[in-house]
């Protein structure tokens, strides 16, 4: 999703053989639990929405006026980029680690409105995509490069959608056969590889949810799938070639954070107890996301280190917070939706 190159040969070659063999695959470590907090500080973030937040500590996404903005947590700065036609509405919706920006913007239309993806490219004004009429994107990552990944659903299309990458211009990429529906984009890595999924239908009428890699040629791979009728919902992709996600088993048991590998396939965490999602992750196989605490419903934030195993986040005085984590840095700045506001968690406290 974000941030160091590093030579991209091992997935380049490893992929390849990793998705020819059959889905026999690493057995389930022993549960680990809970292995106690880690603790830090909480800002809050003065924007209505906030989206992704870089390793400057720049955090983006729309004001009050819904108008793309970006505040810096070190100095305190604010940078409005404008939109394209007039007062409409336009937000950043992701940020590299090096702090390149990519987002939306609605364009003027006869009956719609709708929303375009835009980046910067050199001076502003936010450039578009594209004007067509005929769809409304979403914007999910950037790299530092400036390559732009997100969906494009196409309206009166009955659901149907575009999953595209824009680097020198915008390409729709392609499925592994037709029968797929609802794909989308979700990381792009500094390497230029595309992590996505979407729904595959069989011979029976039914549909089962896939991961989709796509190469820098634009060529796509699919995933094996998970062991049994579990779906493999997929968050980041690393420099590594590293997909992190979590499990959902088919009867909505037997919840694990999930790694794959283009050398060692598979690889299970079992939750530390509950319902466990991640929404993002690192390129150090760390990841975030949240736990439902079995007994009060509540939604206990995670982060997971593969060294440390999941601790619960908490305050600089130690108390656990509760709330939804949506974002991390290569830094290590947590993104937290509390009481229906955003705020930015930096680890301050020793890890023991």
């Amino acid at each position: 999703m974000r941030r160091r190159i590093v030579l991209s040969s091992i997935l380049a070659v490893a992929t390849i053989a990793a998705v020819a063999t059959p889905p026999a695959l690493a057995e389930d470590p022993p549960g680990t639990g809970w292995q106690g907090s880690v603790c830090g500080t909480r800002t809050a973030v003065p924007l209505t929405v906030a989206r992704d937040v870089d390793d400057a500590g720049v955090v983006v996404g729309y004001d009050h006026r819904s108008r793309a903005t970006s505040w810096s947590s070190h100095t305190g700065a604010y940078r409005w980029y404008g939109g394209i036609d007039g007062g409409r509405s336009s937000e950043i919706s992701a940020i590299s680690g090096g702090g390149r920006v990519a987002g939306l913007a609605e364009i003027d239309g006869p009956t719609l409105d709708p929303a375009k993806a835009v980046r910067v490219e050199g001076p502003l004004p936010l450039t578009p995509v594209d004007r067509a009429q005929r769809t409304h994107d979403q914007v999910h990552d950037v790299n530092d490069a400036n390559v732009v990944v997100g969906t494009s659903e196409i309206l009166g299309g009955q659901g149907a959608t575009e999953p595209f990458v824009w680097t020198d211009r915008k390409h729709v990429l392609p499925t592994p056969d037709a029968s797929y529906r609802m794909v989308r984009t979700r990381s792009v890595n500094e390497s230029g590889w595309v992590l996505g999924s979407g729904y595959r239908l069989d011979a029976q009428g039914v549909y089962h949810h896939r991961v989709l890699l796509w190469r820098p040629d634009l060529t796509v791979l699919e995933l094996p799938p998970l062991p049994g009728d579990a779906t493999f919902v997929a968050e980041h992709l690393d420099e590594q070639g590293r997909v992190i996600g979590h499990r959902l088993g088919a009867d909505w048991t037997e919840d694990a954070l999930v790694t794959w590998s283009p050398i060692t396939g598979y690889t299970f965490v079992p939750s530390p107890g509950g319902d466990l999602q991640v929404i993002d992750a690192d390129d150090h196989g760390g990841a975030i996301g949240t736990v439902i605490d079995p007994t009060s419903g509540s939604a206990l934030p995670f982060l997971y280190r593969p060294e440390l195993g999941f601790r619960r986040l908490a305050d600089a005085d130690g108390a656990l917070l509760r709330g939804v984590p949506y974002r991390i840095s290569e830094a290590g700045q947590v993104l937290l939706m509390t009481d229906a506001r955003p705020s930015l968690w930096t680890p301050t406290c020793p890890t023991p």
